[in-house]
């Protein structure tokens, strides 16, 4: 038996390696570079573990979401490691003080690209010796770092500054641009090591729900569904509306989850719902990356996704422990028009800056009290890059383009007459053939495959309850 296996055993509990595992880890322990694109729900956090514990120095992780480093954590913790901590916005400054000054005590640091980006916090990681460095969800590069989070297209230069670790990028969706993007923006400075297998969640049944109300829809369908769940909003107030709504209406208990959701709630309601105290979650983008909830037995989308990429890292969030489970997209003709609205919000955003690209640094501080939080973080991801401008102008447009190409494919996926299944994985230009298999989605046959639940009864008096319990947390009655 190899060391990696009896490692896997003794530390993890596990017998056999999944899909892609084992392949990462070897690579990793040849000390290669390594790109990996893993289906969702196969461990990939597997991957930076378990080599991490034969190797001396520290494992950095970089994450997108508070939600996903402390389910993370707690998974570690769990184990019985100890030397493991997230350094984030819920720490308070003299929590965060204190860890870094101790950051040579943790094992396993997790920590945002914004965060990592801070000039005090890289000073502390120079000094470490950091033996593996980990984006974890890494088409977040591509996705948001062009977006909103201009943080993430830093990390080429984070990672100069560090003199280059070994490092290790694990994603769960990447077309063959996002590949591109994320192998330019990460492993420019060397040869990689790339696995790259199926999308295809066989156990997951698609659906698209044309429907004139949709609120009336999850409570006629959610009636007699005693199962966990999780409903995708695009916005946090409709979230708040609906779960209010079902939590009145349903014989258990429902909860909402979003980024405006203090950060001691946000961890509560996550426990809450891993542990099926709460059955359906309403919740935004905010929730759900590599939250380890084997038991979903659906995920609804509420509103359109505004890319076949969100909606498959999104639907795959159900049925992670392999059993039946379908994922469900309600729409109503017209949900495309938000997402062409927010798109060219961000897009003249980003295009007004163009006006102070010949102004000097004292001109500039003139407009600081003018612009918004997402042009002062363009603006410093500027200044981090010498001010090229005709990179910046010209990323912006391609940006565009793109991002109502993909908003386009997703309307034809949802008008399209082949196999769901098939269309995805024509979409990322999968080689997997779809064995012809019962089920498999709404285009190839009309009824939905039936759900089992492995969760007890809720009675009514333990569901008001547990309401009214969640209505003090959220609301701190």
């Amino acid at each position: 038996m190899t060391v990696i296996k009896e490692i896997l055993q003794l530390k993890f509990g596990f017998e056999e390696f999944k899909i892609g595992q084992e392949e990462t880890i070897e690579a990793l322990l040849r000390k290669e570079n390594t790109f990996t694109i893993l289906p969702t729900g196969t461990g990939k956090s597997l991957c930076y573990q378990l080599p991490s514990y034969l190797f001396e120095g520290h494992t950095i992780i970089v994450s997108p979401l508070i939600s996903l480093m402390e389910d993370q954590v707690a998974q570690l913790r769990e184990m019985g490691e100890k030397s493991v901590i997230a350094l984030n916005s819920t720490l308070d400054y003299s929590s965060k003080q204190y860890v870094l000054s101790h950051l040579h005590e943790f094992k396993f640091i997790f920590i945002s690209p914004e965060t990592l980006n801070q000039k005090e916090v890289l000073n502390q990681f120079l000094n470490l010796k950091i033996s593996l460095f980990v984006i974890d969800e890494a088409h977040c590069i591509s996705e948001w770092g062009h977006d909103f989070r201009p943080s993430y297209l830093e990390l080429k230069t984070i990672l100069k500054k560090l003199n280059h670790p070994l490092t290790l990028a694990l994603t769960a969706t990447a077309t063959t641009s996002v590949a591109k993007d994320i192998e330019n923006e990460i492993f420019s400075s060397g040869k990689i090591t790339r696995f790259s297998y199926s999308v295809n969640r066989e156990n997951i049944f698609y659906k698209v729900q044309s429907c004139e109300d949709k609120v009336e829809y999850l409570q006629e369908f959610l009636s007699d569904k005693n199962i966990p769940g999780i409903v995708y909003f695009s916005s946090k107030k409709e979230a708040e509306r609906v779960s209010s709504i079902l939590n009145s209406s349903l014989p258990y208990p429902v909860a909402f989850y979003h980024g405006d959701v203090s950060a001691t709630d946000r961890m509560k309601i996550q426990q809450q719902f891993i542990k099926d105290d709460i059955r359906v979650l309403c919740a935004t983008s905010a929730f759900g990356m590599g939250v380890n909830k084997k038991n979903v037995r659906f995920v609804i989308h509420y509103h359109l996704p505004d890319s076949l990429e969100n909606y498959v890292q999104e639907s795959g969030r159900a049925g992670r422990d392999g059993k039946q489970s379908i994922s469900i997209l309600l729409y109503q003709p017209g949900d495309e028009r938000i997402h062409y609205y927010l798109q060219e919000e961000s897009f003249n955003q980003k295009r007004d800056l163009l006006f102070l690209k010949d102004k000097t640094k004292e001109e500039l501080q003139k407009y600081e009290t003018i612009l918004t939080d997402i042009q002062k973080k363009w603006l410093t991801q500027l200044e981090n890059n010498d001010w090229d401008w005709e990179l910046f102008e010209r990323n912006l447009n391609l940006k565009q383009f793109e991002k109502k190409s993909k908003t386009i494919r997703m309307s034809e996926y949802i008008n399209s007459s082949i196999c769901r299944r098939q269309f995805i994985l024509n979409y990322f230009s999968d080689t997997y053939q779809k064995i012809e298999q019962p089920i498999c989605c709404d285009v190839c046959q009309e009824e939905l495959p039936e759900l089992h639940s492995n969760v007890e009864e809720f009675d009514e008096e333990k569901k008001e309850l547990n309401s009214k319990e969640i209505l003090k947390k959220l609301f701190l009655i």
